[in-house]
């Protein structure tokens, strides 16, 4: 019965504790205390078990018994890092309810808010928790009223600790007495939302679903919207936490199921199922999540093409968050132009693209999207400036500025601001979040500093002991120019980029002993310019080749010599206009840093 089933996802900032809270209610709800090497139990991914963050959200069905009555719990754990926000807000949309867990320690932070705001937006039942109240000389009281004022919340605050298992049980019976159940009618035709999906390559797509009416059986015959082909249900699985095959999934259930979905064109998240009788009009509930940063991704070897395409196709399956389009270029072939959520979401699709799929890429420097003025006032966006020629009458550009988050220790204070400052960020205030004199400074920053160097630089000057996320915060007029680079007056494509002035003479001298370095010289002068803003402002040559044509005149007339080095002077001149000058991989790899 309905009635009986609390569905609800746990969300909050990173490293507030979600993993080892989940950890503490399947221990409880199964009666199985977890053993050492089964910490963070529903984080299964390799990666997210190196780096100590969840990467997908997961969701796990349980039962607690509660005044005599079996309750199916179907709880979702989170990611907390921004870069993963889309597994949080689809998340959400299937949920009655949701826990927001906060560390007594760091307070609320940003994602706290961003997670709270969604929420409360589609009118969930929430239950705010604070979280380690296991750390000694902490004052309760006067946290609690200050979250409270914050988020203007009235109603019961709950304490726990994860690691002893304070309050948990507690709070599993207030899930239980504060969420409501779904409002779902089981007499009505089938229909189901699909909520995450990954591959299997022996049995093809599997589909997390929750039955919104109706309910779903073993062998039934389902439709996808938008898809013509009709499917039989083959497989019905839960998680309690093991994978368990189930014969029939209830309205208002949670689980996954397989039909043999062999050929995937098209993001399935957000798309509903139903019976075949059943029409339908679709609208997608799960918003699409619009990329923060783009990168284009380039297969080592040409002939790797093909399962690099069908890799990103099965990847987006299970990360709809992941964007690509082919793009081709005359050095490095064809490839892809993807788009992420962040820095940290590039690192997770290189690692996952290597470890699940054995693709050997290239991964060129991110870039962002900026936002062009034009002089009949229509905005256009770009990210690509080799296509920026093709915009007329340009009135300005704004870049993507953040909020950024940073938090380190006070003794490499002064190194951090030096290096925001020089970054072009405005320091909008710092505190101290404990007595170990660690603190945490929220700056202004351009999105295309901290894409460049940021992340490196902060590591470098704190010796690791450094951490940082950001959100989107507005585009802003900047003094934005496009940097071109061409040798012998020939504009090289793939390689203009969008920089800020500042940066001009430091990018014009790093590119430049770049060429000179690895370019192969020829019989001809090559002359190497940079252009910005389709106007030079730098010219450097390298000095061709010298044969000693006149080597072999031994004595004689002084104008047989003059006459032979007027030919070579000529020849040299012709072969400039005709000489073709091979730009090599290493060249590009230096230039667009490729990882």
């Amino acid at each position: 019965m309905t009635k009986y089933i609390r569905n609800f996802c746990i969300i909050a900032h990173i490293d507030h504790g979600k993993s080892t809270f989940s950890d503490r209610i399947i221990e409880i709800c199964t009666k199985k205390k977890l053993a050492k090497n089964q910490q963070r139990i529903l984080d299964n991914m390799d990666l997210e078990k190196e780096k100590g963050i969840t990467i997908k959200a997961q969701c796990v069905n349980l039962k607690f018994n509660y005044k005599n009555k079996i309750y199916k719990l179907n709880l979702i754990d989170t990611p907390g890092h921004i870069d993963f926000s889309y597994e949080v807000s689809k998340s959400l949309y299937i949920c009655e309810g949701a826990i927001l867990l906060i560390d007594i320690t760091q307070g609320i932070q940003s994602q706290t808010l961003n997670n709270y705001n969604i929420a409360k937006k589609l009118k969930l039942k929430i239950l705010i928790i604070i979280n380690k109240i296991d750390i000694k000389n902490i004052k309760i009281k006067t946290i609690i009223k200050q979250i409270k004022k914050k988020l203007n919340y009235k109603k019961k605050i709950f304490l726990c600790s994860s690691k002893t298992g304070y309050g948990i049980k507690k709070i599993i019976k207030n899930i239980i007495k504060i969420i409501p159940c779904p409002k779902l009618n089981i007499n009505k035709p089938l229909l189901a939302i699909i909520i995450d999906s990954y591959f299997d390559n022996y049995l093809g797509a599997f589909l997390l679903i929750k039955i919104k009416r109706g309910v779903l059986k073993l062998n039934d015959t389902i439709k996808i919207f938008n898809i013509k082909k009709k499917y039989n249900i083959e497989k019905i699985i839960i998680n309690i936490p093991n994978k368990k095959n189930i014969k029939i999934l209830n309205c208002g259930e949670v689980g996954w199921i397989t039909c043999k979905i062999k050929k995937i064109k098209k993001n399935l998240i957000g798309s509903l199922i139903y019976n075949n009788n059943n029409k339908i009009n679709n609208k997608k509930i799960i918003k699409q999540v619009k990329p923060q940063i783009f990168a284009s991704i380039y297969p080592k070897k040409n002939n790797d093409f093909n399962h690099l395409k069908k890799s990103l196709q099965k990847l987006q399956l299970n990360d709809p968050s992941l964007t690509y389009e082919i793009e081709k270029s005359i050095i490095l072939g064809s490839g892809f132009k993807c788009g992420f959520l962040g820095i940290l979401h590039i690192e997770i699709i290189k690692e996952r693209l290597k470890r699940e799929y054995n693709s050997n890429i290239n991964i060129i420097n991110p870039i962002v999207n900026f936002k062009i003025k034009t002089k009949n006032n229509k905005y256009i966006y770009i990210n690509n400036a080799d296509k920026i020629d093709l915009i007329k009458n340009i009135k300005y550009i704004k870049e993507p500025v953040v909020i950024c988050y940073i938090k380190s220790n006070n003794k490499y204070l002064s190194n951090i601001i030096s290096i925001c400052n020089k970054k072009r960020g405005k320091l909008k205030n710092y505190k101290y979040i404990n007595k170990n004199n660690n603190i945490s400074l929220k700056y202004k920053i351009p999105l295309l500093e901290i894409i460049t160097s940021l992340s490196n630089e902060l590591k470098s000057i704190t010796q690791g002991y450094c951490s940082y996320n950001y959100k989107f915060y507005k585009y802003k007029k900047s003094d934005i120019i496009i940097f071109k680079i061409a040798i012998n007056n020939k504009i090289i494509n793939g390689l203009s980029k969008f920089i800020h002035k500042n940066n001009l003479k430091t990018e014009s001298n790093r590119v430049i002993n770049i060429i000179k370095k690895y370019i192969n010289k020829q019989l001809f002068n090559i002359t190497i310019q940079i252009l910005c803003n389709n106007k030079i402002i730098y010219r450097t040559n390298i000095k061709a080749l010298r044969k000693n044509v006149i080597s072999k005149c031994y004595g004689g007339d002084i104008s047989r010599k003059k006459k032979l080095l007027k030919k070579q002077k000529l020849g040299k001149k012709k072969m400039k206009n005709i000489g073709h000058v091979y730009i090599n991989n290493k060249i590009f790899s230096k230039i667009l840093k490729f990882n």
